[in-house]
């Protein structure tokens, strides 16, 4: 994490110098800039910044804040995973020393999410916070929504005594920094390590384009692992959904069998885990190729087989990475090549319902209506059951039919909630049905879901949907619309849906 900071605060110098657009920065050289306090009464001083001029809020009632200008307010969604720096000085204070400082966002609908910071010092002091959902105390799907459209910034400190005077200077947004998990293995082994039983060398040539990592059994039973660099570890949040991809090669199998293992492991600095196991469908059975073989994961819940509270958890605060080398049950000799990890592309198809039905209607006997309110959170859209006995269904608006090829190996996500179940028995079947022109169908089905919202995510690969891949592609090429099932009662039941997301693929 110290070095996802330190190289964010490098970026940030670097984007001051060059002005770049990536980057909210007010240095209150020439003015307040815009900036505006609640609360508090608000001057711009010339001189005594970090350096030059800098913004003074006097507080009454033990709060002294700023909050940014309009101008920085839409669409954050670049800045998930990057870093809030600001500098603050206190100026005065009557009674205690500050107890701590807070950073609050603010979304368009009213809703706010805050983190707390150290108490501002006496002289002039460096602050720095990670856009991430544990920093403020939410869940990755509100914390992303918030982050779509946000209001304003509020930057602040508070105190037990009723005057209170804060400075702050040089206040900088900055987009991820952007690791650069991406290895070649053209110029050397790029810092990856040994785990398990094996040992590692670089080799100039036969990879697959330039050089490799090969790696050599050492025979004592164990399985062996490629492991990333030391530089790879920190936040990877900007990953989340992304894709983490590489070349397999099998150079000499000692003429064993299939040998199993976790295909690949994410390890977090407190030492928890996810892992791609031989139960998710992203795991192969088969040994590698004397060809180099590409393998694609996508950095998703679902992939690894594990909640999102857990997996979110884990990607936030990366140690390592580990590939599973060894796939033979005798002493083997394997190699990797061209190891990336992608950020997601981002998805045109959203619906967060917080100004309208966004084109959804209904399919079959069900009534559909837009609520402003109660949704997870704000708007939603409602079906109520109109009693003829058929399966009823959201159905996504027309604007999202087509080619949805650049969506292979993504994932469909939503919150749904059985708000009224007419006090009638649980009812299973498809929960998913993705329409082709034809009208033949891909489907997917889950538990029902509970009294409060509930997300579900389906990653878009047809092990999915137990298809063959020819039917999936087939469907792909030509979506003509999505059925979401939103009844699970077997009376006149009321339900909800909210949050549709469509994230593109790796070669999407």
């Amino acid at each position: 994490m110290k070095a996802i900071l330190a190289l964010s605060s490098a970026l940030l110098l670097l984007f001051g110098m060059q002005g770049s657009a990536g980057t909210l920065r007010c240095g209150f050289d020439d003015g307040d800039q815009g900036w505006v306090s609640s609360g508090s009464l608000l001057s711009w001083e010339r001189y005594g910044g970090d350096p030059g001029g800098f913004l003074q809020a006097e507080g009454q009632g033990g709060i002294s804040s700023i909050r940014s200008p309009p101008s920085w307010s839409g669409d954050w969604s670049g800045y998930v995973g990057g870093v809030i720096i600001f500098h603050e000085r206190l100026m005065a204070a009557d009674g205690t020393h500050p107890g701590e400082g807070f950073v609050t966002i603010t979304s368009s609908d009213g809703t706010a999410i805050s983190t707390r910071t150290p108490g501002a010092e006496r002289s002039w002091t460096v602050r720095e916070v990670v856009l991430n959902a544990t920093n403020f105390g939410v869940q990755e799907t509100e914390f992303r929504r918030m982050m779509r459209s946000v209001s304003w910034m509020a930057l602040g400190t508070k105190s037990s005594g009723k005057r209170l005077i804060l400075a702050v200077d040089e206040v900088s947004v900055a987009p991820p920094s952007g690791l650069d998990l991406a290895t070649a293995f053209d110029d050397g082994d790029g810092g990856w390590r040994p785990e398990g039983d094996v040992s590692l060398s670089w080799m100039e040539r036969g990879g697959n384009g330039g050089g490799f990592l090969q790696g050599r059994d050492l025979g004592d039973g164990s399985t062996w692992y490629f492991s990333s660099p030391r530089s790879w570890s920190g936040d990877w949040t900007p990953y989340l959904g992304g894709a983490l991809s590489f070349d397999l090669k099998m150079i000499d199998s000692g003429k064993g069998g299939p040998h199993g293992g976790d295909e690949v492991v994410i390890v977090a600095t407190d030492g928890s885990s996810v892992s791609i196991s031989p139960s998710s469908p992203y795991y192969s059975e088969e040994i590698p190729g004397s060809t180099w073989t590409r393998r694609h994961i996508p950095l998703t819940p679902e992939a690894f087989e594990t909640t999102e509270e857990l997996f979110g958890r884990v990607i936030r605060s990366v140690d390592r990475i580990l590939i599973r080398g060894e796939h033979s049950d005798r002493s083997d000799v394997e190699g990797i090549d061209n190891v990336v990890v992608s950020p997601p592309v981002k998805s045109d198809l959203v619906s967060t319902f917080d100004g309208g039905d966004e084109g959804w209607r209904g399919g079959r006997d069900v009534s559909l209506s837009w609520r402003a309110e109660g949704g997870n959170p704000g708007g939603f859209i409602e079906g109520v059951d109109q009693g003829a006995g058929q399966t009823w269904y959201y159905v996504s608006p027309a604007s999202w039919a087509g080619d949805w090829t650049p969506y292979i190996g993504g994932t469909l996500g939503f919150d749904i909630v059985e708000i009224d179940s007419g006090n009638g028995s649980p009812t299973f079947g498809d929960v998913v049905r993705i329409y082709g022109r034809d009208g033949s169908y891909l489907s997917w089905s889950s538990d029902p879901p509970a009294s409060s919202w509930t997300r579900r995510q389906v990653s878009l690969v047809p092990s999915s949907f137990k298809v063959s891949g020819g039917t999936f592609d087939s469907v792909m090429k030509g979506v003509s619309e999505v059925w979401i099932r939103g009844e699970y009662s077997n009376m006149r039941d009321v339900g909800g849906l909210d949050n549709v997301v469509v994230t593109q693929g790796p070669g999407g």
